[in-house]
């Protein structure tokens, strides 16, 4: 998934309502570590671009689908309260907090 163009995510940023709805999606990550899922799938409003969407925050480990509840997303284990709306939707660069570093403080693999 990562390096293929990310279309989805112009389809997202160009769209304020659908910008939005992420971002507020977003805020609720942060500071409840759940959201709705259902209100910002609904408002994507397009199949393609809900799968797509979901797919990816699932890849990146960003959120995980409740267990008791498929309408609602808990945060997962890669997510990160300063993650940005345009790194939520596929665009920009990973943040330096990405890599895993040892004790001497060094990124593994650099």
């Amino acid at each position: 998934m990562k390096g293929e163009a990310l279309d989805w995510s112009e389809r997202i940023l160009s769209f304020p309502v659908r910008a939005a709805a992420v971002a507020d999606f977003l805020q609720d990550l942060r500071a409840h570590g759940s959201a709705d899922l259902n209100a910002v799938l609904s408002t994507l409003n397009d199949g393609s671009l809900v799968r797509q969407t979901l797919a990816y925050w699932l890849a990146s480990g960003w959120v995980v689908i409740a267990p008791n509840s498929r309408l609602q997303a808990l945060a997962g284990p890669g997510f990160s309260r300063d993650l940005s709306l345009e790194r939520f939707c596929g665009g920009g660069e990973p943040e330096a907090s990405e890599g895993s570093a040892d004790e001497s403080g060094l990124v593994e693999g650099a």
